[in-house]
Protein backbone atom coordinates (compact mmCIF):
# COMPACT_ATOMS: atom_id res chain seq x y z
CA UNK A 1 0.00 0.00 0.00
CA UNK A 2 2.53 2.74 0.89
CA UNK A 3 6.31 3.16 -1.06
CA UNK A 4 9.35 4.44 0.26
CA UNK A 5 9.40 7.84 1.90
CA UNK A 6 6.87 10.20 3.55
CA UNK A 7 6.32 11.60 -0.29
CA UNK A 8 3.89 8.77 -1.38
CA UNK A 9 2.54 7.81 2.00
CA UNK A 10 0.99 10.72 2.80
CA UNK A 11 -0.66 10.68 -0.23
CA UNK A 12 -3.15 8.37 1.37
CA UNK A 13 -2.64 8.48 5.19
CA UNK A 14 -1.22 11.07 7.39
CA UNK A 15 2.18 10.98 9.57
CA UNK A 16 1.58 10.54 12.90
CA UNK A 17 3.10 11.99 16.39
CA UNK A 18 6.61 11.18 17.04
CA UNK A 19 7.51 13.39 20.19
CA UNK A 20 8.50 13.71 23.95
CA UNK A 21 9.93 13.43 27.07
CA UNK A 22 7.54 15.66 28.60
CA UNK A 23 7.13 13.55 31.79
CA UNK A 24 2.62 14.81 32.38
CA UNK A 25 2.58 16.33 29.27
CA UNK A 26 4.08 13.81 27.03
CA UNK A 27 0.55 11.67 28.31
CA UNK A 28 -1.60 14.30 27.93
CA UNK A 29 -0.69 16.78 25.11
CA UNK A 30 -2.14 14.48 22.22
CA UNK A 31 -4.98 13.74 23.61
CA UNK A 32 -3.82 12.09 26.97
CA UNK A 33 -5.82 10.44 29.83
CA UNK A 34 -9.20 11.80 30.68
CA UNK A 35 -12.54 10.11 32.19
CA UNK A 36 -15.87 9.34 29.57
CA UNK A 37 -17.10 12.56 27.99
CA UNK A 38 -19.73 13.66 25.86
CA UNK A 39 -19.45 14.38 22.07
CA UNK A 40 -21.30 16.50 20.14
CA UNK A 41 -20.59 15.68 16.53
CA UNK A 42 -21.48 12.95 14.54
CA UNK A 43 -19.30 9.60 15.09
CA UNK A 44 -17.71 7.02 12.57
CA UNK A 45 -19.13 3.89 11.40
CA UNK A 46 -20.78 1.94 14.95
CA UNK A 47 -20.79 -2.15 15.56
CA UNK A 48 -23.09 -4.47 16.68
CA UNK A 49 -23.88 -5.18 20.38
CA UNK A 50 -22.15 -8.64 20.60
CA UNK A 51 -18.50 -10.05 19.28
CA UNK A 52 -18.90 -13.00 17.51
CA UNK A 53 -15.97 -15.92 17.88
CA UNK A 54 -12.67 -15.03 15.91
CA UNK A 55 -9.89 -17.56 14.96
CA UNK A 56 -6.08 -16.91 15.76
CA UNK A 57 -4.18 -14.24 13.94
CA UNK A 58 -2.04 -15.26 11.22
CA UNK A 59 2.10 -14.58 11.50
CA UNK A 60 3.51 -11.95 9.14
CA UNK A 61 5.78 -13.66 6.93
CA UNK A 62 7.28 -10.79 4.99
CA UNK A 63 8.28 -6.87 5.91
CA UNK A 64 4.91 -6.18 4.01
CA UNK A 65 1.90 -5.36 6.66
CA UNK A 66 -0.46 -8.63 6.38
CA UNK A 67 -3.99 -8.45 7.49
CA UNK A 68 -5.12 -11.21 10.29
CA UNK A 69 -7.01 -14.26 8.93
CA UNK A 70 -10.58 -15.08 9.32
CA UNK A 71 -10.83 -12.65 12.07
CA UNK A 72 -14.23 -11.70 12.74
CA UNK A 73 -15.71 -10.37 15.67
CA UNK A 74 -19.43 -8.41 14.24
CA UNK A 75 -17.88 -5.17 15.28
CA UNK A 76 -16.71 -2.68 12.73
CA UNK A 77 -13.54 -2.48 11.42
CA UNK A 78 -12.56 -6.70 11.47
CA UNK A 79 -10.77 -5.54 8.31
CA UNK A 80 -8.57 -3.24 10.07
CA UNK A 81 -6.37 -6.30 11.49
CA UNK A 82 -2.65 -7.06 11.02
CA UNK A 83 -0.55 -9.57 11.91
CA UNK A 84 2.29 -9.05 13.85
CA UNK A 85 6.00 -9.46 12.08
CA UNK A 86 8.50 -12.72 12.87
CA UNK A 87 10.42 -11.76 16.35
CA UNK A 88 13.28 -11.24 14.58
CA UNK A 89 11.83 -8.69 11.90
CA UNK A 90 10.27 -6.12 14.54
CA UNK A 91 7.24 -6.51 17.41
CA UNK A 92 3.69 -5.37 17.07
CA UNK A 93 1.96 -3.00 19.53
CA UNK A 94 -2.07 -3.91 20.28
CA UNK A 95 -4.30 -2.37 22.35
CA UNK A 96 -7.75 -4.64 22.12
CA UNK A 97 -9.25 -8.08 23.96
CA UNK A 98 -6.57 -10.72 24.47
CA UNK A 99 -9.52 -12.89 24.16
CA UNK A 100 -12.88 -12.13 21.86
CA UNK A 101 -14.66 -15.14 23.15
CA UNK A 102 -14.70 -13.65 26.60
CA UNK A 103 -17.14 -11.54 26.94
CA UNK A 104 -15.68 -9.47 30.71
CA UNK A 105 -12.13 -9.07 28.21
CA UNK A 106 -13.93 -7.84 25.31
CA UNK A 107 -16.37 -5.35 27.59
CA UNK A 108 -12.72 -3.67 28.85
CA UNK A 109 -12.66 -2.31 24.90
CA UNK A 110 -16.11 -1.75 24.52
CA UNK A 111 -17.44 2.07 23.96
CA UNK A 112 -20.69 2.60 24.73
CA UNK A 113 -22.94 5.09 22.78
CA UNK A 114 -22.07 8.65 22.93
CA UNK A 115 -18.60 8.77 25.46
CA UNK A 116 -15.34 9.58 24.50
CA UNK A 117 -12.27 7.85 26.35
CA UNK A 118 -8.20 8.23 26.07
CA UNK A 119 -6.55 5.48 27.88
CA UNK A 120 -3.14 3.49 28.29
CA UNK A 121 -1.85 -0.11 28.30
CA UNK A 122 1.63 -1.32 29.25
CA UNK A 123 3.78 -4.27 27.86
CA UNK A 124 7.81 -4.62 27.88
CA UNK A 125 9.13 -4.58 24.85
CA UNK A 126 10.22 -7.65 23.29
CA UNK A 127 14.01 -6.36 22.36
CA UNK A 128 16.84 -7.77 24.30
CA UNK A 129 19.43 -5.43 22.61
CA UNK A 130 19.44 -1.87 20.91
CA UNK A 131 17.53 -2.12 17.63
CA UNK A 132 16.36 0.44 14.72
CA UNK A 133 13.41 1.03 13.01
CA UNK A 134 12.38 3.05 9.45
CA UNK A 135 9.24 1.10 9.18
CA UNK A 136 5.93 1.33 10.50
CA UNK A 137 2.53 0.37 9.74
CA UNK A 138 -0.97 0.96 12.19
CA UNK A 139 -4.50 -0.16 11.98
CA UNK A 140 -7.50 1.31 14.49
CA UNK A 141 -11.35 0.58 13.87
CA UNK A 142 -13.85 3.47 13.66
CA UNK A 143 -14.60 5.60 16.39
CA UNK A 144 -10.83 5.99 16.36
CA UNK A 145 -9.15 9.39 17.25
CA UNK A 146 -5.59 8.93 17.51
CA UNK A 147 -2.56 6.46 18.86
CA UNK A 148 0.65 7.21 20.70
CA UNK A 149 3.33 4.36 21.22
CA UNK A 150 5.42 5.37 23.80
CA UNK A 151 9.17 3.60 25.74
CA UNK A 152 10.42 4.56 29.09
CA UNK A 153 13.66 2.87 30.25
CA UNK A 154 11.80 2.48 33.84
CA UNK A 155 9.66 -0.72 34.43
CA UNK A 156 5.78 -0.35 34.96
CA UNK A 157 2.99 -2.60 35.83
CA UNK A 158 1.94 -4.30 32.95
CA UNK A 159 -1.47 -3.21 33.18
CA UNK A 160 -1.96 -3.89 29.62
CA UNK A 161 -2.76 -7.54 31.24
CA UNK A 162 -5.63 -6.37 32.85
CA UNK A 163 -6.86 -4.39 30.14
CA UNK A 164 -6.59 -0.53 29.42
CA UNK A 165 -5.94 2.18 32.62
CA UNK A 166 -5.09 5.63 33.26
CA UNK A 167 -1.99 6.98 31.78
CA UNK A 168 -1.00 9.19 34.29
CA UNK A 169 0.94 6.12 35.28
CA UNK A 170 2.92 6.76 32.58
CA UNK A 171 3.25 10.70 33.07
CA UNK A 172 5.16 10.04 36.05
CA UNK A 173 8.14 9.24 34.82
CA UNK A 174 10.08 10.48 31.46
CA UNK A 175 8.81 8.82 28.57
CA UNK A 176 9.89 9.12 24.75
CA UNK A 177 7.51 8.48 21.67
CA UNK A 178 8.45 6.39 18.93
CA UNK A 179 4.99 6.64 16.77
CA UNK A 180 1.78 7.54 16.22
CA UNK A 181 -1.22 8.02 14.24
CA UNK A 182 -4.05 10.46 13.53
CA UNK A 183 -6.13 8.30 10.86
CA UNK A 184 -7.49 5.02 10.73
CA UNK A 185 -4.78 3.54 8.75
CA UNK A 186 -1.09 4.47 8.53
CA UNK A 187 1.76 3.08 6.43
CA UNK A 188 5.48 4.17 6.23
CA UNK A 189 8.12 2.56 5.00
CA UNK A 190 11.47 4.86 5.01
CA UNK A 191 11.70 7.93 6.74
CA UNK A 192 13.90 9.85 4.52
CA UNK A 193 11.56 10.24 1.26
CA UNK A 194 14.31 9.27 -1.06
CA UNK A 195 16.54 12.10 -0.37
CA UNK A 196 20.47 12.22 0.08
CA UNK A 197 20.34 14.38 3.27
CA UNK A 198 18.53 11.60 4.95
CA UNK A 199 20.06 8.48 3.68
CA UNK A 200 20.33 6.06 6.13
CA UNK A 201 18.16 7.67 9.18
CA UNK A 202 16.63 5.35 11.50
CA UNK A 203 15.05 5.36 14.88
CA UNK A 204 16.42 3.80 17.84
CA UNK A 205 14.47 1.34 20.94
CA UNK A 206 16.85 0.29 23.40
CA UNK A 207 16.83 -2.70 24.76
CA UNK A 208 13.78 -3.99 27.03
CA UNK A 209 11.97 -0.61 27.46
CA UNK A 210 8.37 -0.11 28.97
CA UNK A 211 6.34 0.12 26.33
CA UNK A 212 2.99 2.02 26.86
CA UNK A 213 0.09 2.58 24.10
CA UNK A 214 -2.24 5.31 24.38
CA UNK A 215 -5.55 4.99 22.59
CA UNK A 216 -8.22 7.71 22.28
CA UNK A 217 -11.82 7.12 20.92
CA UNK A 218 -15.01 8.54 20.25
CA UNK A 219 -18.48 6.90 19.89
CA UNK A 220 -21.57 9.42 18.85
CA UNK A 221 -23.28 6.68 17.53
CA UNK A 222 -26.00 4.95 19.22
CA UNK A 223 -24.78 1.20 19.30
CA UNK A 224 -21.35 0.30 20.90
CA UNK A 225 -18.04 0.30 19.42
CA UNK A 226 -15.01 -1.82 20.16
CA UNK A 227 -11.97 0.15 20.55
CA UNK A 228 -8.71 -1.55 18.82
CA UNK A 229 -5.96 -0.88 17.60
CA UNK A 230 -2.58 -2.68 16.05
CA UNK A 231 0.85 -0.87 15.20
CA UNK A 232 3.85 -2.98 14.02
CA UNK A 233 7.41 -1.65 14.41
CA UNK A 234 9.85 -3.19 11.26
CA UNK A 235 13.66 -3.49 12.16
CA UNK A 236 16.05 -1.90 9.79
CA UNK A 237 19.99 -3.49 10.23
CA UNK A 238 22.43 -1.54 12.52
CA UNK A 239 24.52 -1.92 9.52
CA UNK A 240 22.54 0.21 7.33
CA UNK A 241 21.55 3.41 9.95
CA UNK A 242 24.32 5.99 9.55
CA UNK A 243 22.10 8.80 11.03
CA UNK A 244 19.12 8.96 13.71
CA UNK A 245 16.19 10.86 13.77
CA UNK A 246 14.29 12.16 17.02
CA UNK A 247 11.15 13.92 17.50
CA UNK A 248 9.71 17.36 17.81
CA UNK A 249 7.30 17.52 20.86
CA UNK A 250 5.59 21.05 20.88
CA UNK A 251 2.51 22.19 22.57
CA UNK A 252 1.14 25.63 23.04
CA UNK A 253 -2.37 26.55 24.51
CA UNK A 254 -2.26 24.54 28.13
CA UNK A 255 -3.71 27.26 30.00
CA UNK A 256 -6.52 28.10 26.83
CA UNK A 257 -9.64 29.38 28.29
CA UNK A 258 -12.28 30.40 25.54
CA UNK A 259 -15.54 31.84 26.48
CA UNK A 260 -18.64 31.52 24.05
CA UNK A 261 -18.59 33.90 21.35
CA UNK A 262 -15.13 34.47 21.87
CA UNK A 263 -12.03 34.04 19.04
CA UNK A 264 -8.12 33.43 20.94
CA UNK A 265 -4.99 33.05 18.64
CA UNK A 266 -2.87 30.54 20.75
CA UNK A 267 0.99 31.28 20.49
CA UNK A 268 3.89 28.63 20.97
CA UNK A 269 7.31 29.05 20.11
CA UNK A 270 10.37 26.42 20.15
CA UNK A 271 14.07 27.54 20.11
CA UNK A 272 16.45 25.59 18.53
CA UNK A 273 19.29 24.33 21.06
CA UNK A 274 22.53 25.28 21.98
CA UNK A 275 23.59 21.74 21.04
CA UNK A 276 22.03 21.36 17.37
CA UNK A 277 25.09 20.11 15.30
CA UNK A 278 25.82 21.63 11.97
CA UNK A 279 23.92 19.27 9.97
CA UNK A 280 20.42 19.76 12.30
CA UNK A 281 16.97 20.37 10.38
CA UNK A 282 13.57 19.92 10.83
CA UNK A 283 12.47 16.68 8.64
CA UNK A 284 8.90 16.54 9.11
CA UNK A 285 5.83 18.58 11.15
CA UNK A 286 2.62 17.45 11.48
CA UNK A 287 -0.36 19.77 13.50
CA UNK A 288 -2.63 18.20 15.84
CA UNK A 289 -5.61 20.47 17.13
CA UNK A 290 -9.15 19.46 17.19
CA UNK A 291 -12.59 20.74 16.08
CA UNK A 292 -12.40 24.47 17.42
CA UNK A 293 -8.92 25.60 15.35
CA UNK A 294 -9.91 27.43 12.08
CA UNK A 295 -6.71 28.02 11.33
CA UNK A 296 -2.84 26.36 12.15
CA UNK A 297 0.33 28.15 11.39
CA UNK A 298 3.94 27.26 11.14
CA UNK A 299 6.78 29.89 10.81
CA UNK A 300 10.54 29.12 10.78
CA UNK A 301 12.78 32.11 11.38
CA UNK A 302 16.19 31.09 9.88
CA UNK A 303 19.02 33.31 10.53
CA UNK A 304 17.01 36.32 11.39
CA UNK A 305 14.43 35.88 8.51
CA UNK A 306 11.09 34.36 8.96
CA UNK A 307 8.73 32.23 6.36
CA UNK A 308 5.80 30.38 6.76
CA UNK A 309 6.78 26.68 6.47
CA UNK A 310 2.91 25.13 7.16
CA UNK A 311 -0.68 26.66 6.54
CA UNK A 312 -3.83 24.75 7.72
CA UNK A 313 -7.46 25.88 6.80
CA UNK A 314 -9.48 23.25 8.97
CA UNK A 315 -13.23 23.21 8.60
CA UNK A 316 -14.64 24.01 12.36
CA UNK A 317 -16.54 21.20 13.93
CA UNK A 318 -15.60 18.52 11.64
CA UNK A 319 -13.06 15.85 12.92
CA UNK A 320 -9.60 16.74 11.07
CA UNK A 321 -6.84 14.43 9.84
CA UNK A 322 -3.61 17.17 9.59
CA UNK A 323 -1.32 15.70 7.07
CA UNK A 324 2.42 15.28 6.96
CA UNK A 325 4.94 17.94 5.88
CA UNK A 326 7.93 16.72 4.57
CA UNK A 327 11.25 19.27 3.99
CA UNK A 328 13.75 17.81 2.62
CA UNK A 329 15.32 18.17 -1.27
CA UNK A 330 12.54 16.11 -2.93
CA UNK A 331 8.91 16.72 -1.44
CA UNK A 332 7.14 18.89 -3.30
CA UNK A 333 4.55 20.80 -1.00
CA UNK A 334 1.41 22.17 -2.09
CA UNK A 335 1.67 26.12 -1.81
CA UNK A 336 -0.70 27.31 0.91
CA UNK A 337 -4.02 29.80 -0.42
CA UNK A 338 -5.60 31.97 2.33
CA UNK A 339 -8.85 32.67 0.54
CA UNK A 340 -9.45 29.65 -1.25
CA UNK A 341 -8.44 27.93 2.04
CA UNK A 342 -5.83 25.16 0.40
CA UNK A 343 -3.49 23.81 3.11
CA UNK A 344 0.11 24.50 2.06
CA UNK A 345 3.99 24.43 2.87
CA UNK A 346 7.14 25.01 1.95
CA UNK A 347 9.38 22.82 -0.16
CA UNK A 348 13.33 21.90 0.63
CA UNK A 349 15.57 21.48 3.23
CA UNK A 350 14.51 23.67 6.59
CA UNK A 351 18.40 23.45 7.71
CA UNK A 352 18.89 25.25 11.22
CA UNK A 353 20.81 26.70 13.53
CA UNK A 354 20.91 27.44 17.74
CA UNK A 355 18.93 30.48 18.16
CA UNK A 356 16.94 29.63 15.18
CA UNK A 357 12.74 29.62 16.34
CA UNK A 358 9.90 27.35 15.12
CA UNK A 359 6.44 29.62 15.76
CA UNK A 360 3.17 28.01 15.63
CA UNK A 361 -0.41 30.09 16.18
CA UNK A 362 -4.12 28.12 16.30
CA UNK A 363 -7.12 30.20 15.94
CA UNK A 364 -9.43 28.87 18.23
CA UNK A 365 -13.01 29.84 18.54
CA UNK A 366 -16.30 29.03 20.66
CA UNK A 367 -19.29 29.30 18.93
CA UNK A 368 -20.78 26.82 20.56
CA UNK A 369 -20.15 25.77 23.56
CA UNK A 370 -22.04 27.09 26.68
CA UNK A 371 -18.64 26.56 28.78
CA UNK A 372 -14.81 28.09 28.10
CA UNK A 373 -12.82 25.63 25.45
CA UNK A 374 -9.89 24.56 27.04
CA UNK A 375 -6.92 22.30 26.69
CA UNK A 376 -8.64 19.14 27.09
CA UNK A 377 -8.64 15.61 25.11
CA UNK A 378 -12.64 16.10 24.41
CA UNK A 379 -12.74 16.49 20.90
CA UNK A 380 -15.81 18.45 20.35
CA UNK A 381 -15.66 20.28 23.74
CA UNK A 382 -11.69 21.07 24.38
CA UNK A 383 -8.76 21.81 21.81
CA UNK A 384 -5.08 21.67 21.58
CA UNK A 385 -2.43 23.69 19.45
CA UNK A 386 0.47 21.16 19.12
CA UNK A 387 3.07 20.28 16.79
CA UNK A 388 4.67 17.06 16.47
CA UNK A 389 6.97 15.58 13.54
CA UNK A 390 10.81 15.19 13.28
CA UNK A 391 14.06 16.47 13.32
CA UNK A 392 17.95 15.38 12.53
CA UNK A 393 20.55 14.37 12.88
CA UNK A 394 20.73 13.34 16.28
CA UNK A 395 23.32 11.42 18.45
CA UNK A 396 22.04 11.15 21.72
CA UNK A 397 17.84 10.35 20.23
CA UNK A 398 16.70 13.33 22.55
CA UNK A 399 13.55 14.61 21.57
CA UNK A 400 13.27 18.73 20.81
CA UNK A 401 10.73 19.93 22.84
CA UNK A 402 8.94 23.16 24.30
CA UNK A 403 5.87 23.67 26.22
CA UNK A 404 4.10 26.78 26.58
CA UNK A 405 1.32 28.05 28.48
Amino acid sequence: MSTDGFRLAKKIMQFAVLGSSFAFLATSAACGSSPTSTPTSPAPTTGTENPGPSTSITANAADDVVPCSNFHTGYAGDEQCIAPPPADKGFQFHYGPSDYNDPAEVAKYTLPAHQEVTDCVYFPTPNDKDVYFNEYHSRMRPGSHHLLLYIQSAALPETGKAGPGQCSLAGQLQTTNLFGAQTATLDVKGLGNDAAENAGMAVLIPAKQQGIMQVHFINAGTKPILREAWANVLYVDKSQVTQLSAPIFFIAGAGMNVAKGQTTVIHGAATVPDTAGPDFRLIAATPHYHTHTSRFTVTATIGGETKTILDNFPTMHVLPEPALVAYDSVEKNPVPNETARVDGAFSGVLAMKPGDKIDWTCTVTNDDQPNPITFANAVYTGEMCNLFGLYGPTLDSKPWQSANP
